[in-house]
Parts: C-alpha cells; structure tokens; sequence
C-alpha cells in the first residue's frame, strides 16, 4: 500500500507545468476549433493525456494520482454536482407549473418603443434568472427581440448585444444557473456569499450598459408592432392557468437563499412548492415525476415559447455534470502534482508579490486567457479557481472575491469570442456576427474592467476575519 502512493521521484519543473498547460489548450483549441468534439469528450481526452504524462513522463503512478488528487478534486465537487442534478428537476417544474411562463408574461408586458433596449435587456436578464440559462433567454425572447428592433429600426447588432447582455447578467446572479453554482463551488464558498459579492461588479456592469441603451434608445420610434408580443403573450394565457400565486416557488428559493439556508435543502424546498401549481395545471402526480425526470413538452401552438418552456428535467443537466466531471479529474492530477502550485508561485514571486491588484488582475487575466483558447466558460472557471484558491487565501481575502473573479472574467467573456461554442451560438441565433455586436454587450466586458479598479483601489475586496484581525 506505501508503494502505490508513494511520492514520486520527480518533480514538474516551472517549464514543465507551461509545457503541460500548453499541451492542454492545444488539445481543447484544436477539438473544439477543427475536431468539433464535444466538449465532455475533450475534457475525458486531456485527462487521458495528462494521465500518461505524469505515470511516463513523471513516474507518479496512478493510484497517487487517483486517491492524492482525483478522489479530493471530485469530493470537493460532489456538491456543485449534485446542485446542478437538483436544479434540473426544478426548473422543470417551474416550467410545468405556470412559474416560468407568468413571469415571460410579465416581463413582456414592460416593452416601450422609447426603451426598448433597456426593455430587451431587462426581459432577458428576467429569463435567465429564472431559468438560469443565456442561452435559452437568447434563442427564445432573444430572437422575438429581434424581430421587433428590426421593425423599429433599431440596429441588429445594438440588439444583440443588450439581449446577450441581459441573458448573462440573469445566468450570473441566478442560483440555479449551472455557471454560478460552478464558480461558487470551485472557489469552496456559499453560494448566496458568491452572488451578494457578484453584485459589487455584475450591478455596476449591467447599469452602465443600460444607461448607455437608455440614450441610444431615447431616439427611437414612438411606436411599435406588438403583432409578435401578442402573439407570445395569448399563447401562455391560453395554455397556462395565470395567477400570481405560482411566483410562490420562486419566492421560496429566494427568501430561503437570503435566509442563509444550505442551498440543497432550499432548492427542495421550492420543487415542493412548486408540485400543487404543477397539478393545478392538469399535470398528475406521476406526470409530474415524469416531467422532472425528462423535462416538460410544451404545447402552445407557438414555436418561440414551445422551445423556451420546453426545458428542464433530470437528463437536461446530464452533459454540464459530465464536462464538471472529466475537468476535475485532470483538475485534480495538476493539483496533486504540484503543476499548479509551481505556476502560481512562479506568479507569486515575479508578478504578483505582494499586490492585491495584481493577484485579481492575474485571476482574471488567466481566466481570458483559458476562455480565449478552449472557448470553454467552464474550464475558465476551473482551471483559474484551482490556481489561485491558495494565493488568495495567502493575502487574506475571502474565496467570494476569487469566485466574482472567476465569472467576471470567463461566464461573460466566452459570449465575445468569435470561436467559441457560446460566441458561434449567439451570432447563429441572432444573426449578428460576434465582432458586431461585442461592443453592445457592456456588461460582458465591463464586469471585468470594474473588478480590475477595485482590485487596485482595494474597493469591495472582502477580508478574512483572522486577516481584518491582523
């Protein structure tokens, strides 16, 4: 037994680690950029590949590896993923019990031709929280959307880009937004500690985009074509049975999470007071079994809403508790290793040394650039999480800090690259290529910028007690 997790008798160089990193962003650019591998499979591949550097290259055997490294890594995990596969039944339910489609129906309801703008960004940013996705906020209200700036007049790409930038704001601040929960539980803190940190960024970021829509909007026409709006609307009126009290399960999850209750717990919490609006709607009791297991299938007779409502279920989270997965498990080898801990340290000493500034800026700027050549928001949140979560206990500050980084600068930042999956999706569906609408998409890159002055103006960096003692 001493044998198999013996320490290994060589160890990674700082040119080593750089070669490793490298070898892994090769691997990820070139699946995903000419391979068009699925991005699971491509994190099952690197860690396949870094597997045989270390036992061929290294001589660290397997076992270290696995119980040193993986077996910590995915432990550490274990409570993102299970998040992420109790999210999925709960956003089903909220679809199927009328929680979803009233609040679409409200936010509808709030478009002015002076504002629009504001309006789509607003609409979407009401979606994603909701439904905890950007992507299905584009694809359904997005395109509506743009539909109507087209016949406003509006610019495409002006459109596109306040739609992308209310759909990741929703996805950043939503609890049940598979991102959030990866950040927080990379960075080991509270979830509702990571999103009220968030808001000292993501806020700011989001208003500014809305002040500058709000001017460009100002000159707008005086009025518009509600043919599409009417249309969305009397399909969920018709097919839902409407009434303020099916916001009930969203009220749940939210006094709950603001109470400060584990976040499992509450998020049962909400599926349950989501059950008697599910039959409300006519659903039986195992109908509603069936729905949280695959998903509900809407029928409104209107494609736009059917897609939308139409989400959820325990198989829906299936691909992201996947790529979680496979990314820990080499996560866990570069950690065990001392990969990491040898780049950051190189970090530490040569750039970092003792600013607060240039350890967020560090955070962030690895984050760009892991997002930069895997296309990947996930692996932009782990692999900078990982490297920096001993750095930023050093200096003091608390992991929520770390985990604000990690969204400001790898959720929102892959929407703006033009090769990544997220960035190919946006401009497919909206039909604006991403050099367009990037510079409408302020809070996407804003975020980002604001971290970096408060880092250097020590403004929201939120201490330790032990280091506030010191």
């Amino acid at each position: 037994m001493a044998e198999k997790t013996a320490k290994p008798h060589k160890e990674v160089t700082l040119g080593g680690a750089i070669a490793i990193m490298v070898m892994i962003l090769a691997i990820m650019i070139v699946g995903k950029l000419f391979m068009n591998f699925d991005t699971g499979m491509l994190c099952l591949i690197v860690a396949l590949a870094t597997t045989i550097v270390y036992v061929f290259g290294y001589g660290f055997t397997w076992d270290y590896m696995f119980k040193e490294g993986v077996i910590p890594m995915v432990a550490r995990a274990s409570g993102a993923i299970l998040i992420l596969l109790i999210v999925g039944p709960m956003i089903a339910i909220w679809m199927a019990g009328g929680t979803v489609p009233y609040l679409i129906k409200v936010g509808l309801s709030i478009l002015r031709p002076s504002t629009f703008l504001v309006s789509a960004s607003v609409i979407c940013a009401i979606s994603s929280v909701l439904t905890g996705t950007s992507w299905g906020s584009a694809a359904t209200f997005g395109v509506a959307l743009m539909g109507i700036g087209h016949g406003l007049g509006i610019n495409p790409a002006a459109t596109a880009g306040a739609v992308i930038a209310g759909s990741y704001f929703g996805d950043k601040i939503s609890p049940i937004s598979d991102t959030t929960v990866l950040a927080a539980a990379t960075a080991e803190c509270d979830i509702m500690d990571h999103i009220k940190s968030m808001m000292w960024t993501t806020l700011p970021a989001f208003c500014i985009g809305l002040a500058v829509y709000a001017y460009v909007g100002s000159s707008g026409a005086d009025t518009m074509d509600m043919t599409r709006i009417n249309e969305i609307v009397g399909a969920i009126e018709k097919s839902y049975k409407l009434t303020p009290l099916v916001l009930l399960p969203a009220a749940v999850m939210l006094v709950l999470s603001y109470m400060g209750k584990p976040t499992i717990p509450v998020l049962w919490a909400s599926m349950i007071a989501a059950v008697p609006f599910a039959m409300m709607q006519g659903h039986s009791l195992p109908a509603i079994v069936k729905i949280m297991a695959s998903g509900p299938k809407a029928a409104t007779g209107v494609k736009v809403v059917d897609s939308l409502l139409s989400r959820g279920g325990l198989s829906f989270m299936s691909g992201s508790v996947v790529v979680v997965f496979f990314a820990y498990i080499f996560a866990g080898q570069l950690e065990c290793t001392g990969t990491i801990k040898v780049i950051t340290s190189a970090m530490r000493e040569r750039f970092i040394k003792s600013s607060v500034g240039r350890l967020v800026f560090s955070t962030s700027l690895t984050g760009i650039i892991t997002a930069l050549g895997t296309g990947n928001s996930y692996l932009s949140i782990i692999m900078p999480g990982i490297m920096y979560r001993d750095p930023f206990d050093e200096f003091g500050i608390r992991r929520n800090v770390l985990s604000r980084t990690l969204e400001d600068s790898g959720t929102v930042v892959v929407p703006l690259i033009p090769w990544s999956a997220a960035g190919v999706y946006m401009a497919s569906v909206l039909d604006v290529p991403v050099l367009e609408y990037l510079p409408w998409t302020i809070m996407c890159y804003a975020g980002a910028v604001l971290a970096w002055i408060y880092a250097f103006c020590n403004i929201a960096i939120f201490r330790n007690k032990t280091a506030e003692s010191k």
